[in-house]
């Protein structure tokens, strides 16, 4: 039987959730160089065009959702680096 402590654990979770952080991560580092621009001047252009551009409002919905995420995952990785979580039995 393989014992594990809960700092192992921790640290594995830890590892998979700065995975993710790192994906959501290059996906606004890709969106930001593709528009040369942060989200909020993004999003003030597409508000203020005069034209509309279908990809652009997408990559914006997706830029928003990988904010988001990040967001979240910054949270967990907190938390985890904190030690504040339960192991389910």
């Amino acid at each position: 039987m393989l014992t594990l402590t809960k700092k192992q654990i921790g640290n594995w979770v830890l590892l998979d959730y700065l995975a993710q952080r790192q994906q959501f991560q290059d996906k606004i580092n890709f969106l930001e160089k593709k528009y040369n621009a942060d989200l909020q001047a993004f999003e003030t252009k597409l508000e203020t065009a005069t034209s509309e551009d279908f990809q652009a409002w997408d990559d914006l919905i997706e830029w928003k959702a990988y904010t988001q995420f990040l967001s979240e995952i910054d949270s967990k990785i907190a938390d985890i680096r904190n030690g504040d979580f339960q192991m389910a039995g």
